[in-house]
């Protein structure tokens, strides 16, 4: 009896998210499904610390008490201006690579990491007025540009990225190590990636990806 009444609750279910034609209702899309993943960097495992905004932020309340003040009021701000979701993913190398960002890491890690950032907005015209904003989320912003900038590096802006009008690249070596910024707008998403000696080949590679998930 209890399998019949399970299985009844799936074809209830089911039913219910289908149009009254009998077609599934399209899911909305969310920053999770936005954000970088296993198949877009290659080699890399994923790093505990990845997650929603508010699992990132409840990590972040029990290892990091001051770094969680500065990015819960970040936060804050951004919802007010009509963020309404946003995930982090972070992969690296090795798991020294991954522990490097932990509460009680260096902060520099002694091989490769990516570190990704997918906002939700209610629409297109707020993601578009955050990109061009000055304000940050979880360090990210176009405060990285403009450090690749000051460094020297290669920047690339608009639709030659490959990743939109609303879009910024950066990249060069500073003391040693290479970095690769992307920042950009795209319908109701606003997302950055942040690569840490990755070949700018597969750090753009990975970028693209994510802007292809985007629909």
């Amino acid at each position: 009896m209890l399998r019949v009444v399970l299985a009844l609750a799936v074809l209830l279910a089911a039913v219910g998210c289908q149009a009254p034609n009998g077609a599934a209702q399209p899911k909305s899309l969310t920053p999770q499904m936005v954000a970088l993943r296993q198949g877009d960097v290659a080699g890399m495992q994923r790093c505990a610390g990845s997650g929603d905004v508010v699992a990132v932020l409840a990590d972040e309340k029990a290892t990091n008490p001051a770094e969680y003040q500065i990015n819960l009021t970040e936060w804050t701000q951004w919802k007010i201006r009509g963020a309404t979701d946003a995930y982090v993913a972070i992969f690296g190398r090795t798991a020294a690579d991954c522990a490097s960002l932990s509460g009680s890491g260096t902060g520099t890690p002694p091989g490769e990491l990516m570190v990704g950032l997918v906002v939700k907005f209610k629409d297109a015209a707020i993601a578009a007025r955050s990109y061009r904003s000055e304000s940050t989320l979880f360090g990210f912003g176009q405060k990285d540009i403009t450090f690749i900038r000051l460094a020297g590096g290669q920047i690339t802006t608009g639709t030659q990225t490959g990743l939109g009008p609303d879009s910024s690249i950066g990249s060069g070596v500073v003391a040693g190590a290479r970095y690769y910024f992307a920042l950009w707008q795209n319908k109701s998403f606003e997302s950055d990636l942040l690569a840490y000696n990755v070949a700018s080949a597969d750090a753009d590679l990975a970028a693209k990806s994510m802007n292809q998930r985007i629909h």
